[in-house]
């Protein structure tokens, strides 16, 4: 399929689209945080599948993971430019979710 024939909003979907992308994208909005603090801000989510999330969405370069060399050894994770332009869709779904869900 070439470009022309992709849909921006179902390939957005489909790269942001899954529940736990969202809550760790929105997490990682707000500041740089490390694996745990991640998981305790994110109420439900594993450890597994948090890491499994980092993994696609540092691949998929949304996020990036940033190895400290100190001992214990530090891993902070932030959002890459291409993470931060979501800034605008997360500010709308906090407008529309704030006016037609939290009542």
């Amino acid at each position: 399929m070439n470009k022309k024939e992709l849909c921006p909003v179902e390939e957005t979907i489909k790269l942001i689209g899954k529940k736990w992308y969202l809550m760790i994208i929105n997490e990682l909005m707000k500041n740089p945080r490390r694996f745990n603090e991640l998981k305790n801000s994110i109420e439900g989510i594993s450890s597994k599948v948090l890491s499994d999330c980092l993994t696609t969405l540092v691949q998929e370069e949304l996020v990036h993971r940033r190895v400290f060399s100190e001992a214990p050894i530090k891993v902070e994770y932030s959002l890459t430019e291409k993470g931060r332009d979501l800034n605008k869709i997360f500010k709308d779904m906090d407008e529309w979710g704030t006016k037609w869900v939290i009542c």
